[in-house]
C-alpha cells in the first residue's frame, strides 16, 4: 500500500502511537502492526502542531531525545528514509548522525551557499573543547569509511549485516565533493587515515 492510499484513521493512529512512543525508544506492538500492514506510513508526511509537515523520521529528529533516537534507528531498520531535514535538526548531535547514516543517505550540500554537511557538522562542534569535538568526528569515520564489521558497538547498539549493506550506499568521501579540501573535517579525516589504514571501503580520493 502506498502513502496516498493510506486511510486517514490509519494515519491518525500511526501518528498518535509514534508520538506516544517517541520518548520510550522502542516500537510497540501496535505501531509494529500498523507499519507491517501499511509500510507507506514510514515515509508519509503529517501535520504536527510544533514541527509542521514532517515524516516520522523528521519528527523523531525534531524531538531529539535519547528515546526518539532509539525509535529512529528502529524505523530505519524497518525501511524508513531519512532526509535533509533530519540532518539539519540533529547536526550538533553525533549519536543521531550515527543513526541517520544507517539509512544509507547523507546529504552533500547542506546550505544555500553550497556548504557541505560534513564541514557544517564539524563546525557545529566548535562549542566543545578541541579534543571532544575531534572525538565526535572520529566516532563517525568508521561508518563513513566502511571501516566496520558486524558486532561493532555504536550508540544505537551493535552493527548488523543489514546495517553494513546500507552503509555501502553512502557517498564515498572525496575532498571537494563530500567536504572541503583542507578544512577541519578533512584534517581529522587525513589524520585518521594515517593511523588506521585497514578500512574496507575504496581509498579516499583527494
Amino acid at each position: 500500500m502506498n502513502a496516498t492510499a493510506i486511510e486517514p484513521d490509519v494515519k491518525s493512529a500511526f501518528v498518535k502511537e509514534l508520538e506516544r512512543l517517541s520518548g520510550d525508544g522502542y516500537v510497540g506492538p501496535k505501531l509494529d502492526e500498523l507499519i507491517g500492514a501499511n509500510p507507506g506510513l514510514l515515509d508519509i508526511k503529517f501535520d504536527h502542531e510544533q514541527y509542521r509537515e514532517v515524516t516520522a523520521t523528521e519528527f523523531l529528529c525534531c524531538e531529539c531525545t535519547a528515546g526518539s533516537r532509539d525509535l529512529l534507528e528502529s524505523l530505519i531498520d524497518r525501511g524508513a528514509k531519512t532526509t535533509l531535514k533530519c540532518y539539519q535538526e540533529t547536526v550538533e548531535n553525533d549519536s543521531f548522525v550515527e543513526c541517520l547514516l544507517l539509512s544509507g543517505y547523507m546529504p552533500l550540500d547542506f546550505s544555500a551557499n553550497g556548504d557541505k554537511f560534513l564541514d557544517c557538522m564539524t563546525e557545529s562542534f566548535s562549542y566543545l573543547d578541541e579534543d571532544e569535538a575531534q572525538d565526535n568526528i572520529v566516532s563517525l569515520l568508521p561508518l563513513l569509511l566502511g571501516d566496520v564489521k558486524p558486532g561493532d558497538q555504536f550508540c544505537f547498539g551493535k552493527l548488523s549485516l543489514s546495517h553494513i549493506e546500507r552503509l555501502k550506499d553512502l557517498p564515498q568521501l572525496e575532498a571537494g565533493v563530500t567536504h572541503k579540501e583542507g578544512g577541519a573535517f578533512d584534517d581529522i579525516l587525513q589524520e585518521y587515515i594515517k593511523k588506521n589504514d585497514g578500512y574496507t571501503r575504496a581509498s579516499v580520493e583527494t
